[in-house]
């Protein structure tokens, strides 16, 4: 019986779609994007049971901006929907999260199916179908609970793979060869180019704002990893990165008037690439545009070779050690709370994670002097017994100059297999997307 659910978690896991191919890195050099960012200082977690510094409900008025909220360093994990709408689920994680100390969560708000989590109420997503099957009918009340428990909320916005929205508005879908592209997974994606499907995302966003989230995170913002004739192919790099971080410079701009942070999800080996890997992610020009950026660091998701190390995988500490000094590298200058990494708490090819293993992720992000994690497990059957205070009082080291360089061949970062959090029916990107 462990043998065959492992076989289902393993192909669960190669099932998500955000991976990238197992080539080579790439080469190209190019300037990044220039923003305007609002930088962020951290500030003391809240102990569990005690509000994070100006959170709030949501505003008696829902269209009003609210107060903002002072910044939090986010020690979080993922919940999907299915687990927030279940009575008992969501009430068995919460327990979970105030006894061992973790202050945040990310809940999915619309996922790779393209359908949202609870009733939102605007037009377009009622005329695609994207609120057919609701999984948390209150989700105000949960945010309610949520954050009379000190639990700092933020809601995940699968931004580009939509069926729904490519099934409605097919002329809002990447097209290849004059059909609508299909990933790997038989998904669809949303147009990057197309504003409508900006504001299609920034409305499902202010929803969620409206329901009381602290933050918006969005996911899945890229181009896909095929290479697509006119979208992500034939086009310069600057076209690329332009696109996705517009898309987020925009949507920025529009929530950060009501009172939110913006965050954006991308593959973890853009903290060491020197191109945008064809996808429109590089780690400052994002780094620059959002409030957090966070990086899928799951050492499963690197190939052989990368970081000098044989087996990234079996070695958690160093490959997010490295990974980050990496990030920290190419964002130098800005305000190193703006760092907040996606680390692994799941197992995958032949490697079992338990709490030694989680815990050197977090004394890596710790001694690189990253002080907020959010962990991710598609599934929600967190690792017990680790100490998350780690974070908190393991201390930074003085930043070397990362050696050795990336391997050429070195792997692709986000997912060996999916890159970033990919929920779905079973929880997420079986292993991780942004």
């Amino acid at each position: 019986m462990k043998r065959a659910l492992a076989l289902l978690a393993a192909l669960t896991l190669l099932l998500s779609g955000c991976s990238l191919p197992q080539g080579k890195v790439g080469t190209t050099v190019g300037q990044p994007v220039s923003t305007t960012p609002t930088a962020q200082t951290g500030t003391a977690a809240p102990q569990p049971g005690q509000a994070p510094p100006g959170t709030g409900d949501a505003p008696a008025d829902p269209n009003a901006p609210r107060t903002p909220h002072q910044p939090v360093q986010v020690k979080g994990l993922y919940m999907t929907g299915y687990i927030a709408g279940g009575d008992k689920s969501f009430h068995d994680l919460l327990t979970y999260m105030k006894s061992s100390g973790l202050n945040a969560v990310v809940i999915d708000v619309k996922d790779d199916d393209g359908l949202v989590t609870f009733a939102v109420d605007v037009p377009a997503v009622k005329e695609s179908g994207a609120n057919k099957f609701i999984k948390v009918s209150d989700m105000p009340g949960r945010i309610k609970e949520l954050h009379d428990n000190g639990i700092y909320t933020i809601g995940r916005i699968v931004t580009y793979v939509d069926p729904v929205l490519a099934k409605w508005r097919p002329d809002w879908a990447i097209q290849d060869g004059g059909r609508v592209y299909y990933d790997s997974r038989r998904l669809p994606w949303g147009n990057p180019y197309k504003k409508e499907v900006w504001q299609y995302n920034v409305d499902i966003a202010k929803a969620a704002v409206k329901a009381g989230f602290d933050e918006i995170q969005f996911d899945y913002v890229r181009f896909p990893e095929k290479h697509i004739q006119g979208f992500n192919y034939g086009v310069g790099r600057d076209q690329r990165v332009n696109t996705i971080t517009g898309f987020l410079k925009y949507a920025h701009d529009e929530l950060k008037p009501l009172g939110v942070y913006v965050a954006a999800d991308v593959f973890g080996l853009t903290t060491t690439v020197v191109d945008d890997m064809m996808i429109g992610q590089e780690y400052r020009a994002v780094s620059e545009t959002v409030d957090y950026i966070c990086p899928m660091v799951y050492p499963s998701h690197y190939n052989p070779g990368l970081f000098g190390l044989k087996n990234p995988n079996a070695a958690p500490y160093e490959t997010v050690y490295q990974s980050m000094l990496r990030g920290l590298e190419k964002a130098d200058g800005l305000d190193i709370s703006k760092h907040r990494p996606w680390i692994q708490d799941f197992s995958l090819y032949g490697v079992k994670y338990g709490k030694a293993e989680i815990e050197a992720q977090i004394k890596a992000l710790a001694n690189a002097g990253v002080r907020q994690f959010i962990l991710w497990d598609p599934n929600n059957k967190y690792i017990r017994g680790v100490d998350y205070s780690l974070i908190d009082s393991t201390p930074a080291l003085p930043h070397p100059k990362p050696e050795p360089k990336p391997a050429e061949n070195g792997g692709t970062g986000s997912s060996g297999t999916t890159g970033g959090n990919t929920s779905g029916a079973s929880g997420s990107n079986t292993t991780a997307t942004p």
